[in-house]
């Protein structure tokens, strides 16, 4: 959690040098939910955000910092599990937990076709953290790691009054990261994401 916390004082703390460097700016809050693509978990996450910030060097041209996350929970009936050289066996059901927290720059290209309505499409790139856990019988086992990711979308932002700086964000995208974790032969983490929320401009 100390982990954690100190990460989100380094975005928020260079968000807002970013923000007094400039005025055409965007603040963002969106709840996310993530599609995972992947063996060790496949039920969707709706327990997931995103905080971010953007710059608009023009119409067209916007920067900024990304931080979402998502948590997935799912229950897997009985199966057996062999290690690696498959000299050890185990018959149980499992609970598995994955917490996934990617943090990036982004870069995006916005379309403007008409007062209210902005379309674009964006790139974010950077690290992702994540934990992975999974409890059965009386055990648990538990990892956490760094990998990198990238993160293409495409939104739009919508103008719920003509002179209010509130926006309405819409977006969908692609998530893939590079986290490994062998002993549950995880090579790369992968989800598909919907996300909406509320933005202030100014």
């Amino acid at each position: 959690m100390k982990k954690l916390m100190i990460i989100l004082a380094i975005f928020l703390t260079g968000s807002t040098v970013m923000a007094q460097s400039n005025t055409a700016n965007l603040f963002g809050v969106s709840w996310e939910m993530a599609f995972p693509n992947g063996d060790f978990v496949s039920k969707p996450s709706y327990l997931g955000g995103r905080i971010e910030y953007r710059h608009f060097f023009s119409d067209k041209i916007a920067t900024g910092l990304s931080l979402a996350w998502n948590n997935y929970d799912e229950y897997v009936d009985h199966k057996t599990y062999e290690n690696a050289d498959q000299t050890q066996a185990i018959t149980t059901d499992m609970e598995r937990f994955v917490f996934s927290m990617p943090i990036t720059a982004d870069f995006y290209y916005n379309f403007k076709t008409g007062n209210r309505f902005s379309p674009y499409i964006g790139l974010g790139l950077g690290a992702q953290y994540s934990s992975q856990e999974a409890y059965y019988n009386i055990y648990v086992s538990e990892d956490n790691n760094w990998g990198f990711v990238a993160r293409p979308q495409i939104g739009t932002l919508i103008s719920l009054q003509p002179t209010s700086p509130t926006r309405l964000i819409l977006a969908a995208g692609y998530n893939y990261a590079t986290n490994k974790n062998e002993s549950f032969r995880i090579d790369n983490q992968q989800n598909f994401w919907i996300s909406i929320g509320i933005g202030w401009k100014n």
